[in-house]
């Protein structure tokens, strides 16, 4: 039975093969960025698994991030 199914193309080999394919530099943070506008326009949950800080910790951090400020997160286990 023959596969009908469009086969990828080939990953780029060189800098100028994935800049000739679109790629884009971006840093950590600006990824970061991008992911959390893209979650809360869709209005995904921003983060999964993490509860009773909806009001206090989660939106301090959805600011730094949008401002692209470097930040550390300290917990206790």
């Amino acid at each position: 039975m023959p596969n009908n199914q469009p086969t990828a193309p080939p990953d780029p080999r060189t800098l100028g093969e994935l800049r000739a394919n679109g790629y884009r530099h971006r840093t950590v943070k600006e990824e970061a960025r991008e992911n959390l506008i893209r979650k809360m326009r869709a209005g995904e949950t921003i983060f999964p698994g993490i509860i009773g800080y909806d009001r206090t910790v989660i939106p301090q951090v959805q600011r730094a991030v949008l401002a692209q400020h470097d930040f550390i997160l300290l917990g206790l286990r």
